[in-house]
């Protein structure tokens, strides 16, 4: 679940909430010089955080709409983050979760986490 940062009144709740320990409280108000800004913000993704929010990964939101990758995934210079469709049978995610050993951090609370580690 995304965090909506127009809503958020800072309580924390939802970090006390989180088993997996995603969700960071912003303490400072952000000191991003004007000509780093990126004009082009996404409402539920790469905008500016005002101090006193709840903040977490939304995999690039804005960035996985228009059928690219997460910026994470995309910078890796090691390959080692995939993303993709579980839906798609034929998709690498899919291929990964078939063929090596995987795991979910936590999946015993049966929150179905969709993040898998995986070995060779």
């Amino acid at each position: 679940m995304v965090v909506d940062y127009d809503w958020c009144i800072g309580c924390r709740y939802c970090q006390a909430a989180c088993p997996y320990d995603g969700r960071r409280f912003n303490w400072r108000t952000p000191h991003v010089p004007v000509d780093e800004i990126n004009l082009n913000q996404h409402y539920l993704g790469n905008r500016l955080r005002r101090k006193g929010v709840m903040e977490k990964c939304t995999f690039c939101i804005q960035r996985v709409r228009q059928g690219r990758l997460p910026a994470c995934v995309d910078a890796c210079p090691t390959g080692a983050r995939v993303f993709g469709n579980l839906l798609d049978p034929n998709s690498e995610i899919r291929w990964i979760l078939e063929h090596k050993k995987v795991f979910r951090l936590k999946e015993d609370l049966g929150t179905e986490p969709k993040f898998w580690y995986y070995m060779d």
